[in-house]
């Protein structure tokens, strides 16, 4: 019998939603359980469910783009709520600001956190994924001299989208 996880796509909306859509399809969530966390940026386009069968949960954007550290422990709280009640055991991340709190929820929840930096990041960490690092059981990049760039934990996992 095989083990089914409870999986978290926790991603901000455009480029970076784009690429865990590429990335997460039906064949790689299999049988596991999968939810999506992305920003609600405008409610009458949103997708009621992500691939049209996993469950999709919003956050107001403007909440993690204010610089109030208040907001974030906000959005932190919202997220808890969520990993919790979904059972979740592993989630997966690629930025933007939604990240941040992603990553450090699952560091208090004791959930295992996959950051995936994204594609187009090829001289500079960025600040999202600099700001993540510390708190990310694992942390992936895309290409090589980016996993110098951002320390020992950067596991370089060669071009996966």
């Amino acid at each position: 019998m095989e083990f089914k996880r409870n999986i978290a796509i926790i991603t901000s909306q455009g480029g970076h939603l784009g690429q865990m859509k590429l990335l997460f399809n039906d064949r790689v969530i299999g049988e596991n359980n999968c939810i999506l966390v992305t920003e609600d940026i405008i409610p009458k386009i949103k997708e009621k469910s992500f691939l049209g069968k996993y469950k999709t949960y919003f956050l107001k954007k403007d909440i993690l783009l204010k610089p109030n550290p208040f907001t974030y422990l906000k959005t932190l709280f919202n997220l808890i709520g969520i990993l919790r009640g979904e059972k979740i055991d592993l989630i997966f991340t690629n930025g933007a600001q939604i990240s941040i709190p992603a990553v450090i929820a699952c560091k208090l929840l004791g959930i295992k956190s996959v950051f995936i930096d994204t594609v187009i990041r090829v001289k500079t960490p960025n600040w999202s994924a600099r700001a993540s690092y510390p708190f990310a059981t694992e942390f992936w990049v895309q290409h090589q001299n980016m996993a110098k760039k951002y320390g020992r934990k950067a596991k370089y996992v060669g071009g996966i989208i």
